[in-house]
C-alpha cells in the first residue's frame, strides 16, 4: 500500500501535515470541506497519481488552498 507525506495549506487555517494512504488524503479533504475540487488526478479513487506534486485551488483568491504530496513508500498490502 502506497503512503504519502502531505501538507494542506489554507488561508486562515493551521497547516495540516500527515503521512497516510491516498484514501487518508481523500478523507481529510472531505472532512475539512474546502471550496472547489481536489486535484484532477485525485478525483477518481484508484487513479494513478505522480510520486510527488503540488496543487493550488484559486491561486491568489480569498479561498486559496494547496496540497503538496510526496510518495514515501510502496509497501506490499498485508492481509
Amino acid at each position: 500500500m502506497t503512503h504519502y507525506a502531505w501538507t494542506i495549506k489554507a488561508r486562515g487555517r493551521q497547516d495540516i501535515k500527515n503521512v497516510t494512504t491516498l484514501a487518508g488524503i481523500y478523507d481529510v479533504l472531505r472532512i475539512i470541506d474546502l471550496p472547489g475540487f481536489a486535484p484532477p488526478e485525485f478525483v477518481t479513487m484508484g487513479a494513478e497519481i505522480s510520486d510527488h506534486g503540488h496543487y493550488t485551488y484559486n491561486e491568489g483568491g480569498d479561498d486559496e488552498w494547496s496540497l503538496i504530496w510526496t510518495k514515501v513508500d510502496d509497501a506490499p498490502n498485508k492481509g
